[in-house]
């Protein structure tokens, strides 16, 4: 029997009306709080979202039209100037290109260009361009045929063999070609380097075995009966970035220089020697090689970039480079940095970590 009045189950004793309010204030308060949990929870996520790709959000819905200013070549030119004064080296005329010992510069005598060919900034596309102008191809490579742009087809217009190839033909002529050399953001250019070299990406990677199995023997410990050539040659392993990234720091006699696609870009200059009349940097080369083009008389176009993305912003190399360099400990970044430091100035360069990444800083 249940006495209502005294709030009291006389029957089982057990409290009425008031257990219940506080029961339904409890259960009020939990759903409160588990929404709020919930909400919570749900900004986080948003919340880190927005912190790894802020830089996209305004850029998902952007017009054919780029939204991002081209630099000019007096900016540029501005820019390697104060690399010069920071580099506390002059250039001392004249210009002398026949004697340039450095191995990625070209000379095309048929439509008299200059190319410095830096590994990893796009110099594929323009040796390919270059040598359809020569008249040596007849149109675009297929892409599992584009390594043939460095070796086969452009070997004799190699600047060190000027003097052994062209026995005086060109002496005069060379001093009125036109040079032009090209940049990239170093972030960028060290991600696309480890993952087109030294990953074991199916579409990219295992180019450079060499390289990957002293990373691997020098940044793991593996038991002296394990081939490590096969597992790399079937893409089972490879290096991890961070194991790049600390491998490159361990001193001179290591992936510096041993391969030139981690050299650093400066290292291919001779600003004491030669001038350069046109520097483009990567981020703006479709835009920006078309008033090259102009300048020489070439009625061409450069081969567009593989990714599908026409804004620099969003393509994967640039992608991928902000997400792999975020994952480092600040202390690997800061020591990567100071290695490639003199080509961040180059064109002052912005971190991974800037919303306008991977454009030059001082011109946003």
């Amino acid at each position: 029997r249940i006495d209502l009045s005294s709030g009291i189950n006389a029957e089982y004793g057990e409290r009425g009306p008031s257990y219940t309010s506080r029961v339904m204030a409890s259960f009020k308060f939990f759903r409160t709080f588990g929404v709020l949990l919930a909400f919570y929870a749900a900004f986080s996520i948003i919340y880190q979202s927005l912190i790894q790709a802020n830089f996209m959000l305004n850029l998902r819905a952007f017009s054919p039209t780029p939204d991002y200013k081209i630099p000019s070549q007096k900016w540029i030119q501005e820019q390697i100037n104060r690399f010069y004064d920071a580099m506390d080296t002059e250039y001392q005329p004249p210009s002398d290109w026949t004697n340039m010992p450095v191995h990625q510069s070209y000379y095309f005598p048929e439509i008299n260009i200059i190319f410095t060919g830096i590994p990893k900034t796009g110099c594929s596309h323009w040796k390919e361009l270059f040598l359809q102008a020569e008249g040596v191809l007849d149109g675009r490579l297929e892409v599992d045929n584009l390594p043939l742009v460095h070796k086969n087809f452009s070997q004799r217009y190699r600047l060190p063999r000027f003097s052994r190839v062209w026995k005086g033909l060109y002496d005069e002529k060379i001093k009125t070609a036109t040079s032009l050399v090209a940049f990239r953001n170093p972030w960028v250019r060290a991600v696309s380097g480890y993952r087109q070299k030294l990953s074991n990406e199916e579409t990219q990677g295992n180019a450079l075995p060499k390289i990957q199995l002293a990373i691997l023997h020098s940044e793991r410990i593996f038991p002296r009966d394990v081939a490590l050539k096969p597992q790399i040659e079937a893409l089972e392993v490879a290096p991890t970035f961070e194991e790049y990234v600390r491998f490159t720091l361990k001193g001179s006699d290591n992936i510096l220089n041993t391969d030139p696609h981690f050299a650093p870009q400066h290292t291919f200059l001779k600003v004491d020697k030669v001038r350069y009349d046109y520097i483009i940097p990567m981020e703006f080369a479709e835009q920006m090689s078309t008033e090259f083009f102009k300048k020489v008389g070439l009625k061409t176009s450069l081969p567009g970039s593989y990714d599908k993305q026409n804004d620099p912003r969003l393509q994967t190399s640039v992608v991928k480079a902000r997400e792999l360099f975020s994952s480092l400990d600040k202390e690997l970044v800061d020591k990567f940095y100071e290695v490639y430091k003199w080509d961040f100035m180059l064109l002052d360069y912005s971190n991974f970590s800037d919303p306008h990444f991977p454009f030059p800083n001082s011109y946003y």
